[in-house]
């Protein structure tokens, strides 16, 4: 008893502390969500004192604690967050922010094998996956790094059933249930569980309804037609990526129906380390520029770019449209385009002795940060903007003389000699 009065008078004085890193998790989970076009309700909590006494004790008669240490490596949910999915099967996208944004420490799926239940059960029970993270230590305040945090993932109609579950059956307020009682909730939980897969019917509907009216109009239908266009076993090979960036785009062009983004879609390559989203970004980048001209200007804007370096980026990002179509040119010659999109291999420049292994690597480099400026991740500077252009353009002029269709490489040398 001594340690544990001692444990929570010391966790009372920290209580603060770990409702701020609960909520600094969920803010983290929750923009990344947005970003995804993910519909979701994240909430978070630090333990109350009052509850976590009373769990210390009912523990600490298996747990026999000798030290406030042996505490808090026991207890993993002091700080915890809580993502309610409006699609249970979105459960492959949050795990894939989850370990984008923080260190993992264990990950478990229920319902578990080992899982014993209090009552004999007709369904399954709790469907959920559980995160035990720790912060990543990059601009993030040092007090933050160190601490576990608990994230529990499941559909809202889940969670919603194990709360009460939890409260009736784990910490009973009117004596133990009756095998009446424990059916009930059994039955509830089937009701759950149909729910859920009515869910997923109805994310089909929508999907279906959205192909026949031939538009998308938000993100989050954005989201939701690819997730449910492209293959199911592609998502296990390939990151999701931020469909916010891709709707950006296709909000400036303002012309693109569901039946070209379907054959768009089936182009992606689940061998390139580039996400499903920018692998579109970039074949509209290059595909539309000649046909819509989109104005990036408004591109920019919208990702809260700095008026004074709109222009520079704009023209940076259009001399790597012509870089690239020109790039995809040599792919046609040489006979390695396919089908599938390419992520452009620079070396094959090298080959072809129109570029030197350095020049590849260094354009291998600028290709990564200009993904950071298409995310607006970065704000380039102009004199970067300025002094990158030169580089690019002199690498795209030496690329395009060496296009083997003279109407091509007319029609490219007109578009470069526009860029300022």
């Amino acid at each position: 008893m001594k340690v544990i009065d001692e444990f929570l008078k010391q966790y009372n004085k920290e209580f603060d502390f770990y409702q701020k890193l609960s909520q600094v998790v969920a803010d983290k989970i929750e923009d990344r969500l947005i970003k995804r076009g993910i519909k979701a309700e994240v909430t978070y909590r630090a333990k109350r004192p009052d509850m976590l006494k009373a769990k210390l004790m009912k523990r600490n008669a298996e747990k026999e604690y000798e030290t406030k240490e042996d505490i808090y490596n026991d207890i993993v949910d002091l700080a915890g967050v809580r993502v309610s999915l409006y699609f249970p099967s979105e459960r492959e996208i949050v795990d894939e922010i989850i370990n984008e944004l923080f260190q993992v420490e264990c990950k478990k799926n229920f319902p578990t094998e080992s899982s014993v239940p209090k009552s004999s059960k007709r369904f399954s029970g709790y469907w959920a996956t559980h995160y035990r993270i720790m912060l990543n230590k990059e601009n993030i305040t040092k007090r933050f790094i160190k601490p576990i945090v608990e994230i529990q993932v499941a559909s809202v109609l889940m969670h919603a059933w194990s709360e009460v579950e939890h409260d009736l059956v784990y910490k009973p307020f009117s004596g133990e249930l009756s095998a009446a009682e424990l059916a009930i909730l059994d039955e509830i939980n089937g009701l759950v569980i149909s729910g859920e897969i009515a869910l997923e019917r109805l994310k089909t509907l929508i999907t279906n309804r959205t192909r026949q009216n031939m538009e998308i109009t938000n993100q989050y239908g954005l989201t939701n037609f690819i997730l449910n266009t492209i293959d199911k076993n592609y998502l296990n090979k390939i990151k999701l990526g931020d469909t916010y960036i891709l709707n950006n785009y296709l909000s400036t062009i303002k012309k693109l129906n569901t039946k070209e983004l379907d054959s768009y879609i089936h182009k992606i390559n689940i061998d390139s380390d580039e996400s499903i989203t920018d692998q579109l970004l970039n074949m509209f980048l290059v595909d539309f520029y000649d046909k819509e001209k989109p104005n990036l200007k408004i591109y920019f804007k919208n990702l809260n770019m700095p008026d004074k370096i709109i222009s520079y980026s704009e023209s940076y990002i259009k001399c790597w449209i012509v870089f690239e179509k020109a790039f995809l040119d040599f792919l046609t010659d040489t006979k390695i385009m396919s089908d599938k999109y390419l992520t452009p291999d620079f070396k094959i420049l090298v080959v072809r002795n129109i570029l030197t292994l350095e020049e590849a690597n260094q354009l291998k480099q600028l290709r990564l940060e200009r993904s950071c400026l298409l995310h607006g991740k970065e704000t380039a500077t102009k004199n970067y903007l300025i002094s990158s252009m030169q580089f690019l353009k002199g690498l795209t002029h030496k690329t395009v003389d060496q296009v083997q269709s003279e109407i091509t490489k007319e029609a490219l040398k007109k578009e470069l000699n526009k860029l300022h």
